[in-house]
């Protein structure tokens, strides 16, 4: 084996670094060698490790760093940031080793490269396999939701999930935390990490270790909760079973009668209220009943109150630093406000600031958290109106979303008010501007699809009279098992460098290269809706958001990646 080869396999293999010196020489070959960079992968396969790409880390801005471009697949980068952004991103952090992103990076890049040279010469920047974006076709039926998280650490590879999600057939793994599940048979666990649990069916769930605490009504009679040695019955009421990593295993009846039988046995015994079994070499044999071991309702909502609590304070501290940006040109974050209020207020002030916002039709309602304010829009007629002025080259806009629904072909989440397109009445074409050329700048639309996408599309003239935009769109990833989860979305326009970036929860999703043009004009401007012209309202075009918004930030800079990420982390619910 060449010998830089074999030191790249070692170092990333023993999960150790060489010296800097080493390092950068090593990297300087991944760049540049192509045969290397192959040879590289098919090292990492054979041991088994191309899992490596399908890790809980982000990986995008370090894997740009140390592998470069690929000149000769030109959708490699969107392929591989659309994939980043599926990725789970860990509830806590880890310390990652940088060589093990490099072979990540390198395994994803060669399965990329490869699936992109297969495909028909006419494939576009940006294109996606089909197993991304036709994911819910794939989707397995529900058999549950998780209606709450609470200080979860979800185990390595493990997929993260929100509150809210639906959950299909099949296995979770939890480091830390407790998760409540609800079954769409009635039953409710309450699990407690370290834990790995299979969900087999609405009625039935294996626990292969960890705690369990399964409340269980009327409707639920008849659930089966599973264990390497036990079969435990629900008979209308709750218990709780714990295995440990050494296999020993309890049942606990924490209310009514529990059935208890032996796997590959026949028959059952019953246990009473506040009786517990330990299984052992023996068999069944009576044990202390401990109800504190497991984790309960109250609890739980204890502890997801706290941290919400907590998290609610550590991003009100970083949303007041933000307010400091003198780029920072409208931030509404939707604090210290009643429910009577019919303006939303800016928190940023001074020369050149954005104003308040005023709410038409939408509803206040809950945040990310209890005890944070947000905006619930339910589609037509509903959105804020503000005013930005002047004409800006870069622009950074986030906002806190939930989406709950993608009825109508394009939502908007923010949007340019052209008052000559609609004010001009049912007899005239809608009035923009025939020439970039004029004062005034280009208006845009930041946008939703139905299909999933979110994009960032920019005037670019008229044919004849008829508004031409281009549009950058990211891959269609707020597919309906996002909907009802608070997501960060960010698009960076810089002009400085010419390109446009999409974010999802502070990972970069796509990049276009605009064509380069006039500023971007502010001057009015819509949150949740756009008006429609006689004609649009004829052929029964809306363009209102169903969902809520807790948070917006507009500003006059591109922010970073690193940036984006941050604020993503303080402000995750």
């Amino acid at each position: 084996m060449d010998q830089d080869l074999q030191d790249l396999v070692a170092a990333w293999l023993r999960n150790s670094d060489l010296s800097a010196a080493r390092r950068d020489e090593l990297l300087a070959r991944l760049r540049s060698d192509n045969g290397f960079r192959r040879e590289f992968v098919e090292e990492i396969q054979m041991h088994g490790y191309v899992r490596a790409a399908q890790s809980a880390e982000p990986r995008w801005p370090l894997l740009e760093e140390a592998m470069g471009g690929h000149e000769d697949a030109p959708g490699l980068e969107d392929s591989i940031m659309a994939r980043l952004a599926q990725m789970p991103t860990p509830t806590r952090r880890r310390t990652w080793n940088p060589w093990w992103a490099v072979a990540g990076f390198a395994a994803v890049a060669l399965a990329v490269f490869v699936g992109l040279r297969q495909m028909n010469d006419s494939a576009k920047p940006g294109f996606l396999p089909a197993r991304l974006t036709n994911g819910a076709a794939l989707r397995s039926p529900a058999v549950a939701v998780l209606s709450h998280v609470v200080e979860v650490a979800w185990a390595d590879g493990e997929q993260e999930r929100q509150e809210g999600a639906e959950l299909p057939a099949g296995w979770l793994r939890l480091a830390l935390g407790t998760v409540q599940i609800d079954l769409f048979s009635g039953a409710r666990l309450f699990v407690e990490g370290p834990a790995q649990i299979e969900l087999r069916s609405s009625g039935e769930a294996f626990l292969l270790t960890g705690k369990v605490a399964c409340e269980l009504g009327e409707q639920a009679r008849g659930f089966r909760l599973l264990t390497p040695g036990l079969t435990v019955v629900n008979q209308g009421n709750s218990f709780g079973v714990k295995v440990s990593e050494t296999g020993e295993q309890e049942v606990h009846a924490l209310e009514g009668k529990v059935a208890i039988g032996r796997t590959g046995e026949i028959g059952t015994s019953q246990i009473a209220a506040k009786q517990a079994r330990r299984l052992d070499d023996t068999g069944l044999t009576e044990t202390i009943f401990r109800p504190e071991d497991f984790p309960a309702m109250e609890r739980v909502r204890e502890r997801e109150q706290a941290e919400a609590a907590r998290l609610l304070v550590a991003w009100r501290a970083a949303a007041d630093a933000l307010d400091g940006d003198a780029s920072v040109r409208v931030h509404f974050n939707f604090e210290e406000q009643s429910p009577m209020d019919a303006s939303l207020t800016n928190r940023v002030r001074g020369p050149g600031a954005g104003s308040d916002g005023q709410i038409i039709g939408a509803r206040w309602s809950q945040g990310r958290w209890p005890g944070k304010g947000a905006l619930e829009f339910r589609g037509r007629g509903q959105r804020v109106l503000l005013r930005l002025p002047g004409a800006h080259e870069s622009l950074t806009l986030l906002a806190w979303v939930r989406v709950d629904a993608l009825p109508q072909a394009v939502s908007a989440l923010l949007m340019t008010e052209e008052p000559q397109r609609w004010e001009a009445g049912e007899e005239k074409k809608p009035q923009v501007p025939a020439s970039l050329d004029e004062p005034g700048g280009r208006p845009l639309r930041w946008e939703l699809k139905s299909n999933g996408q979110f994009g960032f599309s920019l005037l670019r003239g008229t044919v004849p009279g008829k508004p031409q935009w281009d549009a950058h769109l990211a891959p269609a990833l707020l597919t309906p098992e996002r909907h009802g989860q608070w997501l960060c979305l960010a698009t960076v326009h810089d002009s400085a460098r010419g390109e446009l970036l999409h974010f999802i929860n502070g990972v970069a999703v796509a990049r276009h290269k605009p064509p380069p043009g006039p500023p971007i004009t502010l001057t009015h401007l819509s949150l949740g809706n756009l008006s429609v012209t006689d004609a649009e309202a004829r052929q029964g075009v809306n363009f209102g958001f169903f969902g809520a918004v807790d948070e917006l930030v507009v500003a006059t800079r591109p922010f970073g990646a690193a940036e984006l990420r941050l604020y993503y982390e303080v402000g995750r619910p």
